[in-house]
């Protein structure tokens, strides 16, 4: 065994431990991780160190990515880990593809040269959208309206993955290598886990490095903290900063309920969402701060740029 008894694992789907796991640093086990999402083997892979988006203009909204990877030199693909459910990530994965995509094609070349994108949201939360679908995982393209089977560009995907679906899947069918690292993402902890590593080599080398991580205090230190401020983030919005169900503002003010209801809704939900994560946001900050951490550490936690925090301040 390699997990030792009486210590809880720190969980890869905090996105701290994520970034750290999946890395230069762990390039096999990244490429296995990889292999598995796409179903595919990989000859040759690169691993983009550089969290945040491209930025063409100062006011262009700046995003950072969990895991940005360059398959067979062909193809760009870029996981992200989603735990609070902000009512957006549709919006958001269509902001990294386009940003994403754009980047592929420099100034002069042909449009043909731009690689294939591939987006992997994995969420740890229930979407509405895909509520009265069982399997764990949607894949999406763009189809022509009356024939379905007719994708306009094979160089659009986007994939989410739900991981309170995954258990299910995985019960189906124990050697689904998709299933199996999901489950390890949710919780290397399980007997489940504990499994599957006895088969699959990667997974038992995953689950030595998050052993090692766990180890270290100032990674342990970094993940309680993120996930402290994810569990604050998620109750603050249940006490009406932003309920994510009422129409109008979504922060859950009586004004923004109001006026959202009476001039537009599209506009008040925007609003309201914006709002809401500043509040809750200066809320966990203030905690943070009277803990005397670094700037750098503070991004971690709150998983934000520095510009973004000092917009916050």
């Amino acid at each position: 065994m390699v997990k030792k008894d009486n210590i809880q694992l720190l969980k890869p789907k905090i996105d701290v431990v994520f970034q750290s796991l999946f890395s230069k640093q762990n390039e096999r086990i990244t490429k296995a991780f990889a292999e598995a999402l796409l179903d595919k083997k990989i000859e040759k892979i690169k691993i983009n160190e550089d969290k945040e988006l491209f930025r063409g203009k100062p006011e262009e909204k700046l995003g950072i990515l969990d895991l940005e990877l360059d398959i067979n030199e062909n193809e760009k693909v870029d996981v992200e880990i989603q735990l609070v459910d902000r009512s957006n990530i549709q919006e958001r994965l269509l902001f990294y593809f386009s940003k994403l995509y754009y980047n592929e094609v420099k100034k002069g070349d042909d449009y043909k040269k731009a690689k294939r994108v591939v987006m992997v949201a994995i969420l740890d939360y229930d979407l509405d959208l895909t509520k009265e679908i069982k399997r764990m995982e949607t894949k999406w393209k763009l189809r022509e309206e009356n024939a379905k089977d007719l994708v306009l560009t094979d160089k659009i995907e986007i994939d989410i993955i739900e991981l309170s679906k995954v258990r299910a899947e995985y019960e189906k069918n124990k050697q689904n290598k998709k299933a199996q690292w999901a489950l390890f993402i949710d919780d290397p902890n399980t007997k489940e886990v504990e499994e599957i590593m006895k088969d699959n080599e990667d997974i038992e080398e995953a689950i030595v490095t998050v052993h090692k991580m766990t180890e270290d205090e100032k990674m342990r230190r970094l993940a309680d903290l993120r996930e402290k401020a994810i569990l604050d983030e998620k109750a603050i919005r249940r006490k009406g900063y932003e309920d994510g169900h009422d129409a109008g503002y979504e922060d859950g003010k009586t004004e923004g309920l109001a006026k959202g209801r009476a001039e537009g809704r599209a506009e008040g939900r925007e609003k309201g969402r914006t709002e809401g994560r500043i509040e809750e946001r200066k809320i966990i900050l203030n905690n943070l701060r009277k803990m005397e951490l670094t700037t750098e550490d503070i991004c971690k936690i709150l998983n934000i740029t520095k510009e973004e925090l000092e917009k916050i301040e």
